[in-house]
């Protein structure tokens, strides 16, 4: 065999090598920001009215401030981060350094202190604020370190994918042990408080480990054009990108809408199944069945993201959504062993808008960078994560509000079935409308995975 194809053939074995390494590496990263993200979205409201015994409106309401402070911090981290230069690269020092603080406060985020009344309000909103402090330090650096691991849009699509790969299962650890693990250590002897403060300290060690090991596996490359080309921060800097950049522009209004549908079905989803406790199933075994299904999807949406497009798979994810939604509405919840089908339905889909958010948001850096001769990798991630997080907030806001509307009583034994049905409405109603909202929006942005790849090859020989 000629020493010229082994040659080739051992190149080629490296560097696949690298690229499973690469994508193994930046996706566990966000396993441990998802045990995180994911005890916020589907339990944190939950722990507030259920186990401390806050009404609902205050519970949204600390939910939502947490989220909204962490979305206005985001463009300041996000650029502080990208002004960063060390030996070790822009972004993965803030993952490794910031991961212990994340996990500590993560504990305190979910422990009862012993007060009452505004006191009991104020501590635990002061420890909604420094777990978000925490996490925008970590989160943020690793959303753009996407950004300075490859320039390939099809690549980006795979990354994406392995990212939410992992993402869905932290989700899945959060679903399948969070309540039972919980319940197990209360029956040991512990108050519910207690039970639930542990397990946070189980999750904040299994995350640490997670980001630990992101740090340790992946390289951050140079990016096109230079570091001279990334702009500091400053309000300026943020107002031109949004100026100029018209595929940011669009992109923000998918991540405003997306997120707000994100957080229409899982904040509410505890109360749906608690609403329904006499014909559910128990919650943990519907919500690790939501992320099983969630899961399932990953491998499905990122080959239709490689084959028909980033768009195409948005729109065929919708098209799913949505007649999930018509079916709870008209004809309400189809249960197997107490579990909603259009619940699994929602999962399903809820896989590909992941993807493809994640996959867009650093081709439109280079986007800008084309446009506008400047590469604005912390304007166009921090905007990104602050509409994300703004849009999640005031959705969970909405959240409490309705909860107290429809009269959902966290005191009560068995809720109304008007509670049961009016929360299977919103469920059925809110998402999809705002999907919809979302693919008509995302039609609209001129940015394609054909003229991303002329941009980087302009870019990359210009």
């Amino acid at each position: 065999m000629p020493a010229a194809y082994l040659h080739r053939l051992s190149a080629g074995a490296l560097m696949q090598a690298d690229k499973l390494k690469r994508l193994a590496g930046y996706g566990i990263g966000d396993f441990g920001l998802n045990i995180y993200w994911h005890s916020l979205s589907l339990i944190l409201v939950f722990w507030y009215a259920e186990v401390v015994g806050l009404d609902p409106k205050l519970a949204g309401w600390i939910y939502a401030l947490g989220l909204l402070w962490d979305a206005i911090s985001d463009p300041l981290v996000a650029s502080i981060a990208a002004a960063n230069r060390s030996k070790y690269g822009v972004y993965r020092p803030f993952i490794l350094l910031g991961s212990f603080g994340l996990g500590a406060s993560f504990c305190l985020l979910f422990w009862a202190p012993p007060l009452e009344g505004q006191a009991l309000f104020a501590a635990l909103l002061a420890a909604a604020m420094i777990f978000r402090t925490s996490y925008t330090i970590v989160a943020v650096p690793y959303s753009a370190l996407s950004a300075r691991l490859t320039f390939s849009s099809v690549e980006r699509a795979e990354l994406s994918g392995v990212r939410m790969f992992f993402a869905f299962c932290g989700m899945l650890c959060v679903t399948s042990f969070f309540f039972p693990l919980s319940r197990a250590i209360e029956e040991r002897g512990s108050t519910a408080g207690e039970g639930f403060f542990l397990t946070a300290m189980i999750g904040a060690v299994a995350a640490t480990l997670a980001l630990s090991a992101c740090f340790a596996l992946t390289r951050e490359k140079p990016p096109l054009g230079g570091d001279d080309l990334e702009s500091g921060w400053s309000l300026k800097s943020f107002l031109e990108a949004f100026v100029r950049n018209d595929a940011l522009r669009m992109l923000l209004l998918v991540l405003l809408l997306n997120s707000a549908a994100g957080a229409s079905i899982n904040i509410p989803m505890a109360f749906y199944v608690q609403a329904n406790t006499a014909t559910f199933a128990q919650t943990e075994v519907i919500l690790s069945a939501y992320a099983l299904a969630t899961l399932a999807g990953v491998p499905v949406w990122t080959l239709i993201a490689r084959s028909l497009g980033k768009k195409k798979c948005w729109y065929l994810a919708t098209a799913v959504t949505a007649l999930a939604g018509v079916w709870l509405f008209a004809l309400g919840p189809a249960l197997i062993r107490g579990v909603p089908v259009q619940l699994i339905v929602y999962g399903f889909a809820n896989a590909s808008f992941a993807i493809v958010i994640w996959a867009l948001i650093p081709d439109a850096v280079e986007y800008g960078q084309y446009n506008y001769g400047r590469r604005d990798e912390g304007a166009v991630f921090g905007s990104s994560l602050f509409a994300q997080k703004a849009s999640g907030a005031l959705t969970g806001l909405a959240v409490g509000y309705l909860l107290s509307g429809i009269g959902y009583d966290a005191e009560r034994e068995v809720q109304s079935a008007q509670t049961a049905i009016s929360l299977g409405q919103y469920i059925a109603i809110a998402p999809v409308t705002l999907l919809v909202l979302a693919s008509i929006t995302l039609y609209l942005m001129p940015l394609s995975r054909d003229l991303h790849e002329r941009i980087v090859d302009e870019l990359s020989h210009g």
